[in-house]
């Protein structure tokens, strides 16, 4: 698996894909998505990131996961 981090702040919320460790994994209640290998869409409070993850997807491969993430940081075009 690559090494792959990417964050966006998107309305006051930061986006980012990575894989998780076990323990973040566990933590943010990974359970039905299949175990934690893979790359996860997830967000955190950008005030609060003592609140911990949400976990929005999981991809499992680096083309999806950069997929996902410019689907969700991308700027709406204005006409």
């Amino acid at each position: 698996m690559d090494d792959l981090y990417l964050s966006a702040e998107v309305g006051g919320r930061t986006v980012c894909v990575s894989p998780l460790s076990k323990t973040a994994y566990n933590q943010c209640g990974g359970k039905g998505l299949g175990g934690d290998y893979g790359y996860f869409v997830y967000e955190y409070d950008s005030q609060n990131s003592a609140a911990g993850i949400e976990v929005l997807a999981k991809a499992r491969s680096t083309e999806a996961a950069l997929r996902i993430f410019d689907l969700l940081t991308r700027k709406p075009i204005l006409n």
